[in-house]
């Protein structure tokens, strides 16, 4: 869904809302075309003010524009990014793991646990450049001795942005991802890490673009 890619790249980057539209498509991951018309429809619902084509656009009640998204991710966008799920030999593969290595990110529970210190994952997400994918995935499992298994804790999903990641955390996805993830389990002990994570890390960031 190339407007969810976008309005994320927005939330995370509000910088980007007055770039020019081939810095968007960079950062999204989207076609040119697609731009456009998820401006025009954030502005008709009243996302955006300051028209379609002007360096003064501004987005309007980022709040509830965050909370849509993270309805919509799980349902719409996420299951589209190819998610592989695999189970480790040893419960602790995690912790001397360096994602960058494989051109990865640490998203769900661990990423939760390194910035809120809050929860033990018991689950694990990790996301991968599509362009990494099949060589970072190879080299990733075989390191790692990680068995395929539809019912497995660890979920290795595709990227679906493109800007740096954060220069104190290089290992981790954006923190609007991680409460997205966190809320879709519906699990309670991971509610209240996620309501953390928000009130840390997004909240403010939010009121601010």
């Amino acid at each position: 869904m190339p407007a969810l890619r976008v309005i994320f790249a927005l939330l995370c980057k509000p910088e980007l809302l007055n770039a020019p539209y081939r810095e968007i498509v960079l950062a999204a991951g989207v076609a040119l075309g697609a731009v456009g018309g998820v401006f025009l429809d954030l502005n008709s619902r009243g996302y955006t003010m300051g028209g379609q084509r002007t360096d003064r656009r501004r987005l309007v009640e980022p709040e509830r524009l965050f909370e849509e998204w993270v309805t919509n991710y799980p349902i719409r966008l996420r299951p589209k990014l190819n998610p592989k799920r695999f189970r480790a030999a040893t419960p602790d593969w995690w912790q001397q793991f360096d994602a960058t290595e494989y051109g990865a990110l640490w998203g769900g529970e661990v990423t939760a646990d390194k910035l809120a210190r809050y929860l033990k994952p018991a689950t694990f997400v990790l996301y991968v450049r599509p362009n990494n994918d099949r060589e970072a995935l190879t080299r990733l499992v075989a390191a790692n001795r990680l068995r395929a298994d539809p019912n497995g804790d660890i979920e290795i999903i595709e990227a679906f942005w493109n800007f740096p990641p954060n220069e104190d955390h290089p290992d981790l996805v954006p923190p609007i991802l991680v409460y997205a993830d966190l809320v879709a389990t519906l699990d309670p002990r991971n509610m209240q890490t996620a309501k953390l994570v928000r009130e840390r890390y997004i909240d403010r960031a939010l009121r601010q673009g």
